[in-house]
């Protein structure tokens, strides 16, 4: 079954009315007809948000709330569609971006969005600012300057970016006020200094318990294909923090929670049986999921390991029997719904003979434990994902006893915080659960020098990204990103495992849409005094 028709199927079971596009994905879900006015929504995310400049899924998810950007990603074409800047365009060699500022638009703090004002914040988040100990984002590639002319903002790359429009539209470049420009980074990390234009107005929070937000009444700028073009229909936000994946589940179940993200596979039917409504948002925009190898790594360093590493996964078997049918097996590193996808699947098809012949070759035998050893040292290797991910731990536990079948001894660190932050810096670490914007590239994220991928260099792969990021006919980069998804899958720079999915759950008297980023939109949410069918 293709990933549309199993999410289909799954809103269809849910009681969810969806449609979807090639890029894009669900149009809206719960109760239809005409938006009712005022109440509060309490979503529960997976992780409060300490720091407003991370790239957490669960900042952004807050972000969106209460700081607008210039372009917005239309979630059911995936077309680049205008929102703070009413026109847009760019150079013929992709290096020279200009955008035409709004008129009327102010900040929650009443000074007016200028072009200047844009020119800062693109000049702070692009080259950085030692003083503020603010590094420049490293999405922003080949950010060279920006300069104003009236209410128009050129944008000059020191080399072809076709991604950045992309980099414009995600979480990160959202336009903030001059007052949260001036912090250092420790003030701009604390969600009550972020000001912004955005249709919900920082209120109050509980550290590490919630943050609430309220209607920004006079707001009147939201991008030009929402449903809603005025203020939000909702009063009031509240984004509550519940970590425990069953507890997130059970806040939906009694009506604690409105909507919650992060709802495991055990609790859809549940959900969905009592009347939730039980919503996958896929994310086109990202890579599928993967396990990125670093090839520094001497236990993996040689490609035939890392290949029995890739065909000793069964991930039809992983998606029957620890996900659900809101998740499809993944074939390549990039989603089957991003326009640029290409089918991979027969070269990471399940083959443990294979596998294991490979291992043998590979200098590595089956020692008296059952693990295989080589030079006295058994094949050990760990793994460290993202809380942010409620399959990731279960999904790497299945994959632990694939493994070991096979000899390997997988160490599972999955989902906790504290190992992958160091397992992110870390070139030793074998391996790392994650799935990832690829604003740089796809060639880049893989293959340049010092990559928290796979933490080495790879210079064909450079090479295709020079292609990759100069090429302005869509086919001709979906032809360029179809080489670089065969380069990391024949070099097994990534185990591929599931296409990105965030699973929510939310009460039936919810509508509320999402942007293929996953990110709620509660400007156009409202709710019902009664469900309707």
């Amino acid at each position: 079954m293709s990933r549309v028709k199993k999410l289909v199927a799954g809103l269809i079971a849910a009681g969810v009315l969806a449609g979807c596009s090639q890029g894009g994905q669900s149009a809206s879900t719960g109760p239809s007809g005409e938006p009712q006015q005022g109440g509060t929504v309490v979503y529960s995310d997976v992780m409060y948000v300490t720091d407003a400049l991370s790239g957490f899924y669960s900042t952004g998810n807050l972000f969106l709330q209460i700081v607008d950007r210039l372009v917005y990603t239309d979630p059911s074409s995936g077309e680049i569609t205008p929102w703070l800047a009413e026109e847009f365009s760019r150079n013929e060699d992709a290096t020279r971006y200009t955008f035409t500022i709004r008129d009327g638009v102010t900040f929650s703090d009443g000074t007016p969005l200028t072009a200047d004002i844009v020119k800062a914040n693109l000049d702070q988040v692009g080259k950085g600012d030692p003083d503020k100990k603010i590094p420049a984002y490293t999405d922003f590639v080949g950010y060279d300057r920006s300069e104003v002319s009236g209410n128009t903002v050129t944008v000059y790359l020191s080399a072809p970016n076709t991604n950045f429009y992309r980099v414009v539209a995600g979480h990160r470049a959202g336009i903030r006020a001059a007052s949260t420009l001036a912090l250092d980074y420790e003030g701009q990390a604390k969600i009550e200094n972020v000001v912004g234009s955005g249709a919900f107005v920082y209120e109050s929070h509980v550290p590490d318990q919630k943050v609430v937000l309220t209607r920004r009444d006079d707001y009147a700028w939201p991008p030009a294909v929402s449903p809603n073009q005025g203020p939000a229909y909702l009063d009031k936000i509240e984004i509550r923090a519940i970590g425990e994946p069953g507890l997130r589940a059970g806040a939906v179940q009694s009506g604690q929670v409105d909507v919650a993200r992060g709802i495991q596979p055990t609790d859809e039917a549940g959900l969905a049986a009592a009347g939730k409504q039980v919503i996958p948002v896929s994310a086109p925009l990202l890579t599928s999921n993967i396990a990125a190898v670093r090839i520094g790594n001497e236990d993996v360093s040689d490609v035939r390991v890392r290949r029995a590493l890739q065909l000793g996964i069964d991930r039809d078997a992983l998606v029957a029997t620890v996900l659900s049918d809101s998740y499809q097996a993944a074939d390549s590193v990039l989603n089957h719904d991003d326009p640029a996808f290409v089918d991979l699947g027969d070269k990471i098809e399940y083959n443990p003979d294979e596998a294991a012949r490979l291992l043998d070759e590979a200098g590595w035998k089956v020692g008296p434990d059952g693990i295989r050893e080589k030079d006295g040292r058994p094949l050990e290797l760990s793994v460290s994902a993202s809380v942010q991910s409620v399959v990731i731990k279960p999904a790497f536990e299945f994959i632990e006893s694939q493994w070991r079948d096979l000899g390997i001894k997988l160490v599972n660190n999955a989902g906790d915080t504290t190992a992958y932050n160091i397992a992110v810096a870390d070139p030793s670490k074998p391996l790392l659960g994650t799935r990832t914007y690829y604003n740089v590239g796809l060639a880049l994220l893989f293959g340049r020098d010092k990559n928290t991928l796979t933490f080495a260099a790879d210079d064909e792969l450079i090479a295709l990204s020079g292609q990759e990021l100069s090429a302005t006919d869509p086919q001709k980069r979906n032809d360029v990103l179809a080489q670089v998804q065969q380069q990391v899958v024949d070099k097994h720079l990534a185990l591929v495992l599931w296409d990105e999915v965030q699973v929510h759950s939310a009460s039936p008297d919810v509508h509320i849409e999402f942007t293929n980023l996953t990110e709620p939109l509660f400007q156009s949410a409202w709710k019902s005094s009664q469900a309707e069918g």
